[in-house]
């Protein structure tokens, strides 16, 4: 596989898992309400997780992870999640950079699925890149996390557009949909959490 195929591969299967519905997409759908960058802030957090990781992986190949450990990750990872549904339900409050960028690294760190996404397909490119030298490291990290920020920062805006536009009913509706999302997972990363610790 030449740069580019691997490049092309690179972009098709970073937007097949970040347009996938999941915690940073409903967090963002829950910010961009009332922050149209929102999505962009988000992005920035979890590249601040993500970059990190992908250079450990590159130098220091697997990491390996017990049942346990993504146990208690997923059990925290939902209580987060039911946390976030929660402060949505209360009244909106000022837009705050710093906010979208915990809000990013909370949703990556404590995402079980997160972490076992780059202990697979995303070790899997890691180790392509390494034929293509370092250069080829820092085309797939530009690359990878350009496709995770404007999806983000797309949907952010998005959304702020059409409360905007549409009036209270359509933030109600945006409010529904990222709460929704969000307990959800909560409650299914919950679940998994305690099924790999107790059953």
């Amino acid at each position: 596989m030449n740069l580019y195929a691997y490049l092309a591969s690179v972009v098709l299967i970073t937007l097949s898992g970040v347009l996938a519905p999941g915690p940073l997409l409903a967090t963002t759908i829950a910010e961009g309400k009332s922050n149209k960058f929102a999505g962009f802030f988000i992005g920035f957090g979890h590249v601040i997780v993500e970059v990190p990781l992908i250079i450990a992986f590159y130098f220091f190949g697997t990491i390996a992870t017990s049942t346990t450990f993504e146990s208690l990750i997923a059990l925290a990872g939902g209580l987060a999640l039911l946390y976030f549904a929660y402060t949505e339900l209360g009244p909106s409050n000022e837009a705050r950079p710093v906010k979208g960028i915990i809000a990013g690294i909370t949703m990556s760190t404590l995402n079980p699925y997160f972490i076992i996404w780059w202990l697979t397909i995303g070790f899997h490119l890691i180790m392509q890149s390494t034929q293509y030298g370092l250069i080829g490291l820092i085309l797939f990290i530009i690359i990878h996390e350009f496709c995770d920020i404007a999806w983000l920062g797309f949907v952010s805006l998005t959304t702020h557009h059409s409360a905007k536009a549409m009036g209270p009913r359509a933030e109600r509706l945006l409010t529904i949909v990222s709460v929704t999302m969000l307990v959800i997972f909560g409650i299914y990363f919950i679940f998994d959490g305690i099924r790999g610790l107790f059953l």
